[in-house]
């Protein structure tokens, strides 16, 4: 998938711890990932970078419900 615009693997099994931190059904799949939190404070938009291993994460499922979160996938690089 790409993060960032880096195409990197991230293997189920990463997917999966990911997807139990945010305590979702396994029909979701991970769709997107960024490094970077965005954030509109009224004022516009700033971009905070993460600590190593943090990501912001998409989930969605087959009826295209999505569900966002921030996890720890401290493997992916």
């Amino acid at each position: 998938m790409l993060i960032d615009g880096q195409l990197i693997a991230v293997p189920e099994a990463r997917q999966r711890k990911a997807r139990e931190q945010l305590d979702l059904p396994s029909d979701f799949a991970l769709v997107e990932a960024t490094r970077v939190l965005q954030h509109d404070t009224g004022n516009g938009v700033v971009q905070i970078p993460l600590p190593p291993g943090l990501f912001v994460v998409a989930f969605e499922n087959l009826t295209g419900q999505r569900r966002y979160g921030v996890v720890m996938m401290e493997e992916v690089q």
